[in-house]
């Protein structure tokens, strides 16, 4: 990427299958660990994140559209997630390119489909979820940054899908066919691998990790890539389909995970701007609470 695409985010302001030992702590991980922890007291000042019900019309419409049940077979809830993963993984490989319009899972399958468009891991992303929550998931895309704030520093864009079964997230990227498992095989969440990388404890990332058919490395992966970019995580506070095309007179909403003393604004409040150009209002939430940001759905 390996650049993120910041078109909406400017607004807002081999050795794969084997874990990386404890000893193997790059820079980026060293800055990880430098920052502070999140306040697990603080109070919610947000509203609560949304899911789309898989019944509705859009949802239906992709579920029915590229045979999604079919695609993610009779398994369980673990084994179809990853099918699904793998599958639109397999469907739309990452470049990165400019955002297209409208912004949603069928305009991004069809316009590779049709046109061998390129998208970028913001796409891939919602497009993943989309693809999730048509499958009955609750999941979210999360927006990573590194603490280098104001500048985005590339960044990247993932998944965080909730197994009702584990009863809890797990970590899932599109671009790389990635999910992350400790020591004993169990699936990872986003906090998880964060807390890991941290911590200096195992990680392991899945066999198939790859980008164009290349082995994912889980040094430059993990330990390098992401470790950069899991100082900073946001998510659109409505899950749904076309939450993310922009549109005249449209509010967008999202929320902000930061450490305590980061460099971003007062976390009890809230930033609104204005994109005057496009008519758009984006309202991002901060907060030091990992505990309610990463809430198991209702």
């Amino acid at each position: 990427m390996k650049k993120l695409n910041i078109t909406i985010f400017f607004i807002l302001g081999m050795i794969i299958s084997e874990g990386v030992s404890a000893q193997s702590v790059t820079p980026e991980v060293k800055e990880l660990q430098a920052g502070k922890e999140y306040n697990k007291a603080q109070v919610q000042t947000f509203p609560d994140f949304g899911y789309q019900d898989a019944n509705s019309p859009e949802l239906k419409k992709i579920r029915e559209k590229y045979n999604l049940d079919a695609v993610a077979g009779a398994g369980t809830d673990v084994e179809r997630a990853k099918h699904l993963l793998k599958w639109f993984h397999n469907e739309v490989p990452h470049n990165d390119d400019l955002n297209i319009d409208p912004l949603n899972a069928i305009s991004i399958i069809d316009s590779y489909r049709e046109k061998k468009q390129n998208h970028g891991c913001y796409p891939l992303s919602i497009a993943m979820n989309e693809i999730f929550l048509a499958m009955g998931y609750k999941s979210r895309s999360v927006i990573c940054f590194s603490g280098h704030y104001p500048d985005s520093d590339g960044g990247h864009v993932i998944n965080s899908v909730f197994i009702p079964s584990l009863k809890k997230w797990i970590y899932m990227d599109p671009q790389d066919n990635a999910y992350v498992s400790d020591e004993n095989n169990n699936l990872l969440s986003i906090a998880e691998v964060r807390e890991r990388l941290i911590s200096g404890l195992p990680l392991k990332l899945n066999e198939d990790a790859n980008y164009h058919h290349v082995p994912t490395n889980i040094k430059d992966y993990l330990y390098t890539f992401m470790a950069k970019n899991l100082y900073r995580l946001i998510c659109p506070l409505q899950s749904e389909f076309n939450s993310q095309t922009i549109t005249s007179g449209k509010t967008m909403l999202y929320v902000e995970l930061l450490p305590v003393g980061s460099k971003d604004p007062v976390i009890d409040k809230f930033e609104t701007r204005v994109d005057e150009k496009k008519n758009v209002k984006i309202i991002n939430y901060h907060t030091n609470n990992s505990e309610l940001f990463w809430k198991i759905p209702g």
